[in-house]
């Protein structure tokens, strides 16, 4: 790569980065070498990484009770990252059986690779923008609206109803969320 391409995309992720502190208060990183942002989670914010048919109705129904927050995509497209408000220790209190949900939480201390551009053109693509001045959803209410989703049986013959079992070759994408150092 040429040193001014080098350049170039350094000034990128420095006022992409820049943007996220002013806009939305969010810890974002430049990770020199990877080309990327990160955010650490834990004190400012959260993430629940759920199969994209699990993540469509939950922010459809997040939306419509005015809590929907920013959502990822991986870079595959069917994992969802929601960000959240930081769960106060619950995620680590309820993790058997958010993944019977097929409900990831991410730890607290790892980072989410987070796009340059709002647009989501590059990386992981924004599924729900962050909006200024928004606060996150607050992380119990996204648990609880999958939780109802789940409960509801789905239209479909019997022996298909339900999501389907935890444990399938399927897991959320390396891309999308990353442990720091």
């Amino acid at each position: 790569m040429a040193d001014a391409t080098k350049l170039e995309l350094l000034r990128s992720l420095t006022d992409a980065r820049t943007r996220y502190e002013e806009r939305f208060g969010w810890p974002v990183t430049v990770e020199v070498r990877r080309g990327r942002l990160v955010m650490r989670l834990g004190d400012v914010a959260d993430a629940l990484v759920m199969p994209r048919r699990l993540g469509v109705p939950v922010l459809a129904e997040l939306r419509i009770a005015l809590l929907a927050g920013p959502v990822l995509a991986d870079t595959t497209g069917q994992w969802w990252v929601f960000l959240t408000r930081p769960s106060g220790g619950a995620a680590a209190r309820h993790d058997g059986e958010l993944r019977l949900l097929d409900m990831h939480p991410v730890p607290g201390g790892t980072s989410v690779v987070v796009p340059r551009e709002f647009d989501g053109k590059s990386g992981c693509p924004w599924i729900e923008p962050p909006r200024a001045l928004t606060r996150l959803p607050p992380w119990p209410a996204v648990v609880a609206t999958a939780r109802r989703l789940v409960a509801i049986p789905a239209r479909r013959e019997p022996e298909q109803a339900g999501v389907r079992p935890p444990g399938g070759p399927d897991r959320p994408s390396a891309d999308a969320v990353t442990t720091s150092a």
